[in-house]
């Protein structure tokens, strides 16, 4: 079992700073695995796929399966990896909340965007995705506009308003936009702020991509503010967490769950 990652100081201040950051081969040992459990429940778990189309996808299907690596004990032990609960631990603090995963396979360009939904912006959440196939900047690798995860701040609020329409605003196609693109290889970890504007272009027809989400441990009096956002997730799924997540939780494990299974689904 490799040894629990600390994130170094230089580090931590890098993603506060910049809001992503980019581990390449952290997961190269055990990739495979997590792709074959990816594939296995995409075909096992067919029904609960969802094709969702959205502007966001140029509104083209994108196949979406919620809490995937919740429904199989061989995907949920990624929260156990000290790697991946290294970082999460280093940026939110030892108590953090796993909140949940998801499944993507894309068939197209994503454009400039922030992924605002179900997070609470007095708290960090953060995202880790892991493609399953190489990307780079000419076949639909992630690109981040960096800083711009700092939503107050007179630049997050300019892209805000502008960055949806790039080519009316800025007379730029939206890989035309100065980000950052993100080249990665199966077994790389992309770690990023909720709130940071992102993109993807020049994709294909055909991109897997699996993420895992955490946030900071929310105060007593702001529960019930959690319960509520609990319950976004609980009524696309109908479950807080997927059996094998929980029954398959050790304490350690149990830590980052608990918050969350203490949200009661609203009834009604």
């Amino acid at each position: 079992m490799p040894e629990k990652l600390q994130l170094t100081e230089q580090q931590i201040n890098t993603f506060n700073t910049f809001g992503y950051m980019h581990f390449p081969g952290l997961l190269s040992d055990v990739i495979d695995e997590y792709t074959a459990v990816f594939m296995d429940l995409y075909e096992r778990c067919k029904d609960e796929v969802i094709d969702w189309v959205h502007e966001a996808h140029y509104n083209k299907t994108r196949r979406v399966l919620m809490q995937i690596a919740e429904r199989d004990a061989a995907f949920a032990k990624i929260i156990d990896d000290p790697r991946v609960d290294g970082i999460f631990s280093s940026l939110l603090g030892e108590d953090y909340i796993y909140r949940t995963s998801e499944g993507n396979i894309f068939s197209s360009n994503t454009y400039w965007h922030t992924d605002l939904y179900n997070i609470d912006y007095r708290y960090k959440h953060l995202k880790m995705a892991m493609y399953l196939d190489p990307v780079d900047a000419d076949s639909g690798c992630l690109r981040t506009l960096p800083g711009s995860h700092h939503w107050d701040d007179s630049f997050a609020k300019m892209l805000e308003k502008d960055i949806y329409e790039p080519e009316k605003n800025y007379g730029l196609k939206p890989e035309e936009i100065p980000g950052q693109p993100i080249p990665s290889q199966p077994g790389d970890v992309i770690l990023f702020d909720y709130r940071i504007k992102h993109a993807t272009c020049n994709s294909g027809d055909y991109r897997r991509m699996f993420t895992v989400c955490a946030s900071e441990r929310f105060k007593d009096d702001h529960l019930p503010d959690l319960a509520k956002l609990v319950n976004e997730l609980y009524g696309l799924s109908g479950k807080i967490f997927q059996e094998a997540m929980v029954d398959s939780a050790g304490p350690e494990r149990m830590k980052h769950l608990e918050q969350c299974l203490a949200c009661k689904p609203l009834v009604g």
